[in-house]
């Protein structure tokens, strides 16, 4: 990553922290295992789709295309204008991209807009749950959901113990908004989750959980 990525990120955190939800980009590791998930490299079928959701500066978008290897498509989905220029600066200058640039699709906007129609084999999803509502949550999981064929897999992060050490130091309505989220993502958990990996070396650590929504 290059300077400036890490320059927009913290530019893009402090203005909007609400949809940003981190203080620093995410880790190689981090990255490595959200694709943990995905056919190996390059042989994934050539209709294979993947949507990435709240790609941020692109730490987990390298790693898909790498493991893309030229096959597929990959849409991406980003609320922040600042990260997709970002990003369509990385798509111009970087070689692992310009090489697939024609598998890209970039959009700037609210993935709750996209029709939910059966259309994506696998979906990443950078997005910080901890930001929004319970109601916000169950909705973004259940409109992945209704993106995915089926079969389809949903892979996503959390800052490992950040609502429990919230708790303590919060009012009473942020502690039912944490209480909420929680209870909303252990229902998904329970319901379609196939692994779940700790990630210690990223800021802060993480976990990553992958969910199987099976016909």
């Amino acid at each position: 990553m290059g300077v400036a990525e890490p320059v927009h990120f913290l530019r893009e955190t402090f203005q909007n922290f609400r949809t940003t939800g981190a203080v620093a980009p995410s880790s190689r590791f981090l990255g490595s295992a959200m694709v943990r998930a995905f056919p190996k490299r390059g042989q994934a079928p050539a209709d294979f789709r993947v949507l990435e959701v709240g790609p941020g500066t692109g730490p987990f978008t390298k790693q898909i295309v790498k493991r893309l290897g030229g096959r597929g498509r990959l849409d991406l989905w980003e609320i922040s204008p600042l990260f997709v220029e970002c990003l369509q600066k990385r798509f111009k200058k970087e070689k692992v991209f310009r090489e697939t640039t024609t598998k890209l699709h970039l959009n700037l906007g609210d993935i709750m807009q996209l029709p939910a129609k059966p259309t994506y084999d696998f979906i990443v999803s950078g997005l910080p749950f901890n930001n929004f509502t319970p109601h916000e949550v169950e909705g973004f999981l259940e409109h992945f959901r209704k993106l995915m064929k089926p079969g389809g897999h949903l892979t996503y992060f959390e800052y490992v113990a950040v609502r429990k050490i919230q708790k303590p130091f919060v009012g009473k309505a942020r502690r039912d908004r944490i209480a909420g989220i929680e209870k909303v993502v252990d229902r998904f958990a329970k319901a379609y989750q196939v692994r779940s990996e700790l990630v210690p070396i990223n800021i802060p650590p993480a976990r990553v959980r992958h969910l199987c929504f099976q016909p």
